[in-house]
């Protein structure tokens, strides 16, 4: 604790410890014991402990203490009851008991048969728990994620990433240390490889050093992988299995010292706890996600309320803030953190420490986990940064990577990998989540459906050095055995799994595993529906046989994820000929991102029932256009209306919508701005473009939404945005597709805050 730390606080953080020593249910503590006031007194079957706690340095406070300690002892020493019970006093000061203080105490035993120990504060949380055994054993075990290591060539390097407050501001590790230290909450988020394991390890080791150097005076910290936590019922458990996989014998110390407010929690992966798959409505997942997270929340909500917690995890495993926070056990106080991708400075910072010269292009994500594997495999020379279109540039460094393993082997293709990969991502989906894990089993399926046979030493070695996975281990091993393995990034998972997707719509008749119901509710992002589009458009797919091989899943009654894909990917294919009087059924799927088009005739055919849908864009449909029926499904995020307009409420049964576009940023809105009617067009185009991070619209969807005279505007306004800089053209399939600009977002939803000082 700080030096500052008052008598009071004080008392009762050291009455807290003894407690958890001596009477764990919290029972017995200060009393009045012959008039006097005494700070704690601990009675069981075989033994009594007094205790005085005092922040004081003099001898007369020692003394004091001492004399009375020793009266009360002496007086219970001579009753029957106590006959056979050791009796001990402890004087516990906040900082070692001076030599004064210890040898007046002495001479005041001199030819008593009482004992009284003056100890520190710290001596006696060492009987409740060993911190620096724990604390030991805790660093050479792994922290969350970052044990999925890759074969790094470069020396491990740190550049300072600072956390986004809710609240507004930026912190650092130490602020957000000091803050944990002082009995804060914090909620760290963030998407998958932007550093959340690594923030939190570094808080740890900020929190470990200000605990040895304070002489253990301040709180340790008890850090927790929950993703070794999946189906344990209490606190308890939690806690005890954690002692079990870092190897500290001592568990139910730990539990003690939890209980006591001598920790400050941090639990990594909040998210890999929460069932992957459910069965059931919309509504039973947020009940089987409040029944998985059952014990995280008990072990939040119980810990003391000026001991610090910290968990981190990705939000998009819950409907809404809300729900994330409830789950969690977090109340009103809790301090919202997200964590973001590497800027331009950080970026640059990173390169130049593992000196690289490198250009990172404008579609690619700058996540620390990408970077850093790019780096480290010296991929980065094989990346072409003139490429504007995120699927086609996505698609040239999936190829690029594949292409460049399989000069390590004489017999391997490097389409042989790139179908082995892809395949890996598509078994990877089973187990919940797009980037895995992928265990042996799950690799040698692959090389089996890939190759149909068994892998031999050459197939093993090709598995063991597949591209773009990281190995769930803290040690490389030279086996197969007992090995796991995750994607380094998603937009990479999901540019491999949209090439089998491609190859299953290809064929849809051969024994390809998509053939198979999905066993996983989450549907392909937008780079996953494009990539599939592209690969389809390569091989000579139409639409038409895109709706074919939809239509056999719905006739075999596989409403799932996988037919879903197919349908995005017949709409971007554009509608074929004949199929407009098909009737759809999609059940129980997770949509991170789902556009309405009123030109997708199989989509207003469609209906979504009992789904998740996070951000659901019906920015492109005007009045009158129909739309698909939703059932009993979950929409976080209603894009594009500040309210359910008419027509698409018609379609809604039993549906939740949380949050809606504020009333600015619809395009009617934009349309009714007192500005030019070109810097109307621009706003309403622009807002199109940058709804959803890292995503882009075809050149048809920026003109509805507005009258026939802003319609004219729309190719003069696009041609200024692409040459100011706003926007870039991608040429993607049968019409132009316009995508983002890197680092021009911020720039876009100032504008939209603010029409009248937007000009272009």
């Amino acid at each position: 604790m700080p030096q500052d730390e008052s008598s009071f606080e004080f008392e009762a953080r050291a009455l807290n410890i003894a407690r958890a020593i001596h009477d764990p249910a919290g029972l017995q503590g200060p009393v009045f014991y012959q008039g006097r006031e005494r700070d704690a007194i601990f009675v069981t079957s075989d033994a009594i402990h007094a205790y005085e706690f005092t922040t004081r340095r003099d001898v007369e406070k020692a003394k004091h203490d001492a004399q009375k300690t020793k009266d009360m002892l002496t007086e219970l020493q001579r009753k029957p009851e106590n006959a056979f019970k050791s009796l001990t006093g402890w004087f516990v000061t906040r900082e070692e008991p001076t030599a004064d203080q210890k040898k007046v105490i002495a001479q005041m035993l001199r030819g008593s048969q009482v004992v009284i120990h003056p100890i520190s504060v710290t001596t006696l949380l060492g009987r409740l728990c060993n911190s620096e055994a724990y604390l030991a054993a805790r660093g050479k075990a792994p922290f969350g994620s970052i044990a999925y290591s890759i074969r790094q060539n470069f020396p491990d390097v740190k550049v300072p990433v600072p956390f986004f407050a809710k609240q507004g501001g930026l912190l650092h590790v130490g602020d957000v240390s000091e803050r944990l230290a002082a009995g804060s909450r914090f909620l760290l988020s963030g998407e998958f490889g932007i550093g959340k394991s690594h923030a939190l390890r570094e808080i740890y080791l900020s929190l470990r050093k200000a605990h040895l150097r304070s002489h253990k005076l301040k709180r340790f910290p008890l850090h927790i992988n929950l993703r070794d936590c999946v189906g344990l019922r209490s606190p308890a458990e939690i806690i005890r299995r954690h002692a079990e996989e870092i190897g500290f014998p001592e568990g139910d110390k730990l539990i003690s010292a939890w209980r006591a407010g001598s920790c400050t929690l941090l639990l990594d992966g909040f998210d890999e706890v929460v069932p992957p798959r459910w069965l059931g409505s919309a509504s039973d997942l947020k009940d089987f996600r409040w029944e998985a997270l059952a014990p995280v929340r008990r072990l939040i909500e119980e810990t003391p309320t000026n001991s610090g917690v910290i968990t981190c995890g990705r939000s998009h495993y819950f409907s809404s803030e809300k729900e994330m926070l409830d789950a969690l056990g977090f109340g009103l106080t809790c301090n919202l953190l997200t964590l973001n991708d590497f800027d331009k400075e950080q970026l640059q910072k990173y390169l130049d420490l593992v000196g690289v010269q490198w250009s990172v292009p404008d579609w690619m994500p700058t996540r620390p986990l990408l970077i850093g594997y790019l780096v480290s495999m010296q991929l980065f020379s094989e990346i072409d940064s003139t490429l504007g279109n995120p699927t086609t540039a996505w698609r040239k460094l999936f190829s690029a990577v594949c292409e460049r393993e399989s000069r390590m082997f004489v017999a391997v293709r490097p389409q042989v990998i790139q179908r082995l990969v892809s395949r890996v991502a598509t078994i990877a989906r089973s187990n919940g989540d797009e980037t895995g894990p992928v265990d042996v089993s799950m690799l040698r399926t692959a090389f089996i459906d890939v190759n149909g046979r068994e892998p031999d030493e050459e197939g093993s070695q090709v598995l063991l050095r597949l591209p773009g996975l990281a190995i769930a281990d803290a040690e490389t091993n030279s086996a197969l055995d007992g090995e796991k393995r995750y994607f380094v990034d998603k937009s990479l998972a999901e540019t491999a799994y949209g090439e089998d997707l491609a190859q299953y719509l290809i064929s849809p008749y051969d024994s390809h595993a998509l053939s198979r119901s999905a066993s996983w509710v989450q549907a392909a992002s937008e780079l996953g529906i494009g990539v599939a589009t592209a690969a389809c458009v390569d091989a000579g797919v139409t639409a038409t046989g895109v709706i074919a091989a939809a239509k056999r899943r719905q006739n075999n009654h596989q409403y799932d994820a996988v037919l879903a894909d197919a349908l995005r990917v017949h709409f971007e294919l554009g509608p074929g000929k004949g199929n407009t009087r098909e009737q759809f059924l999609i059940e129980g799927v997770i949509f991170p991102f789902l556009t309405l088009s009123g030109d997708d005739p199989i989509q207003s055919r469609t209906t979504f029932s009992d789904c998740v849908i996070e951000t659901l864009d019906v920015s492109d449909v005007d009045a009158g256009e129909k739309v698909p029926i939703f059932r009993n499904t979950i929409i976080g995020y209603l894009e594009g209306a500040s309210r359910i307009p008419d027509w698409l409420n018609k379609n809604l049964t039993s549906c939740e919508i949380y949050n809606f576009s504020a009333p600015n940023r619809t395009t009617a809105a934009i349309m009714e701005l007192k500005i030019s009617p070109e810097r109307r067009v621009a706003l309403a185009i622009l807002k199109k473009i940058y709804a959803q991070p890292g995503s882009g619209r075809k050149e048809g969807a920026l003109f509805r939404g507005m009258d026939m005279r802003s319609r004219e505007l729309v190719p003069d306004v696009i041609g200024k945005l692409v040459s100011g800089g706003w926007i870039s053209p991608a040429p993607a399939g049968r019409e132009h597709l316009y995508v983002q600009v890197k680092g021009i977002r911020g720039r876009v939803m100032r504008a939209l805050d603010d029409p009248a000082s937007f000009y272009f």
